[in-house]
């Protein structure tokens, strides 16, 4: 599934302890230019490496990729996951709608975010 993503310009992180996988970020290219929109699919932290500021590295990554394009970034996000919130509001992302039953299978809501386009 990764390779597929990667071969249609799809952007992964991935943050490793040793050979351990501490966490991942991925970016999807949604449109190009000269009107780029992405979308984050993923940003996941082993529990073990939670609280590291190891997310809020993947992010900083991601996002840089998306400026280079100057892109638009969208996400969801689970209504009740206030650090990750926090994140993304911190960064620049604001809230544009709620997504009832967004998540499966725990029919959890999420909110859609945006940030702006910015230059690299």
């Amino acid at each position: 599934m990764f390779r597929d993503e990667l071969a249609v310009g799809h952007f992964y992180l991935a943050a490793r302890d040793g050979t351990r996988l501490a966490g991942y970020g991925g970016l999807a290219l949604i449109a190009g230019p000269p009107h780029a929109e992405t979308e984050i699919h993923t940003i996941g932290v082993h529990p073990d490496y939670q609280r590291q500021g190891i997310g809020r590295r993947l992010l900083a990554g991601l996002l840089a990729r998306a400026d280079e394009l100057s892109a638009v970034v969208f996400l969801e996000v689970r209504t009740d996951n206030e650090p990750a919130l926090a994140l993304y509001e911190d960064t620049g992302f604001e809230r544009l709608g709620l997504r009832r039953n967004y998540y499966r299978p725990s029919g959890a809501d999420a909110f859609t975010m945006r940030r702006p386009a910015r230059q690299p």
